[in-house]
């Protein structure tokens, strides 16, 4: 019997060290790094709504696509940009960032990580919305930092006319 009960806690600490290890993969493969990937996110309620798209990460600023929408940040501003409505709301970044602009600073709230070499994938818990979200980041890819806030602004004067631009700052 405290044979059985050893191997029990011995699998439990050989789980913990493993999820250590995979958070810790995960932080060093983005962290600090120019980072692009794709990704897949599927918000478990009544009836799953499913997100894709990319994203491009370096350092505060990131730019991420989803599912015809937009979203900008140079660490100060954010542009939502919905191009088949014609439309751009800008706001002061909010001091938390979002998950997939900064999928590290969330590791405690990933369930069953996994991180292969271009590949990861979970089970987020947003505390806030009170939701799980099984998500996939493939194909990522990541290189030094640059630091540039190009590309990652929006000059709403190069916009027409039939665009909306709502500025909440």
């Amino acid at each position: 019997m405290k044979r059985f009960a050893f191997i029990l806690m011995l699998a439990a600490v050989c789980q913990m060290a493993g999820a250590q290890s995979t958070a810790a993969a995960l932080r060093k493969k983005l962290e600090g790094k120019r980072a692009t990937f794709e990704y897949t996110l599927t918000v478990m309620e009544k009836v799953p709504v499913k997100h894709t798209g990319t994203v491009l990460l370096d350092g505060d600023f990131y730019l991420i696509t989803d599912n015809g929408l937009e979203y900008r940040c140079d660490g100060k501003t954010r542009w939502t940009i919905d191009e088949s409505a014609k439309e751009v709301y800008i706001e002061e970044s909010p001091g938390t960032k979002a998950f997939l602009a900064a999928p590290t600073e969330y590791l405690d709230r990933i369930k069953n990580l996994m991180v292969g070499e271009s590949s990861a994938s979970g089970v987020y818990s947003d505390t806030e919305q009170g939701v799980k979200i099984n998500f996939v980041l493939t194909s990522i890819k990541t290189s030094a930092p640059t630091g540039d806030s190009a590309g990652f602004t929006l000059d709403t004067s190069s916009l027409g006319k039939e665009w909306v631009v709502t500025d909440l700052r």
